[in-house]
């Protein structure tokens, strides 16, 4: 049985087939597409649980694109978006996940082995939540809909950010590491996880807004509930 079904959406044919290869040897289904017209086709078709997007396709929409046209469909917007890309200033971070991506991986850092742990750590995010509602203050955390109200208001998070939101929401009490809060485990260089959940956690405040308060910073550590706006 299939781990859960991925479409790659990248226009060099043999990077395209190397990672199909790679994903289909981690026991997933998968699909191809070598433009964004052909990968928005196959999104519709086939209902993915995880599209790889290059940042660079050719003719009309690049792999940002994509990533925003997803989030921003109701039917489209649960799934996880890892992004391909060859850009290695560190401040493009912010650029794909404003977008929408959950993660990312730099062609130039690619290593199969990584990528399927990268790829398993995404998914496996999405599916550990528990079905109970969860309560913070004006928050309220709805696991099995993936949703999330502030003072009965719906709010759109990202995957990556709602399950960090569901982390913080189960352990009210408890100060998460980040490298807990992207469940990485042991992979990945130190300042890289950092960079990249406080990257999250900033997109996250800023769509709290007057609420951002919610997500408290306990240095050294990560974060946790926050416990009123006096403690943002």
């Amino acid at each position: 049985m299939a781990k859960g079904r991925i479409l790659v959406i990248e226009d060099e044919d043999l990077l395209r087939d190397m990672i199909l290869e790679v994903l289909g040897t981690g026991g997933y289904d998968t699909a191809g597409a070598s433009d964004a017209h052909e990968g928005l086709r196959l999104i519709r078709d086939l209902t993915p649980d995880m599209v790889i997007l290059d940042l660079n396709l050719p003719v009309h929409m690049k792999g940002l694109d994509i990533c925003r046209e997803l989030r921003a469909d109701p039917a489209t917007s649960h799934i996880a978006v890892l992004v391909l890309t060859g850009n290695k200033a560190d401040e493009y971070e912010v650029v794909m996940f404003d977008a929408g991506a959950d993660e990312y991986i730099r062609k130039q850092d690619f290593k199969p082995q990584l990528f399927l742990r990268r790829v398993a750590a995404v998914l496996r995010r999405a599916s550990q939540t528990g079905n109970a509602a969860l309560q913070a203050g004006p928050l309220t955390v709805y696991p099995a809909r993936r949703e999330v109200l502030v003072d009965g208001e719906p709010l759109a998070f990202t995957p990556t950010e709602f399950d960090i939101l569901y982390k913080l929401a189960a352990n009210p009490e408890r100060a998460i590491t980040r490298r807990e809060l992207l469940d990485r485990g042991g992979e990945g260089d130190e300042a890289a996880v950092d960079r990249t959940v406080d990257v999250h956690i900033l997109s996250i405040r800023r769509k709290l807004r007057e609420h951002s308060w919610l997500v408290s910073t306990v240095w050294g550590v990560g974060y946790r509930l926050g416990q009123g706006p006096d403690q943002a």
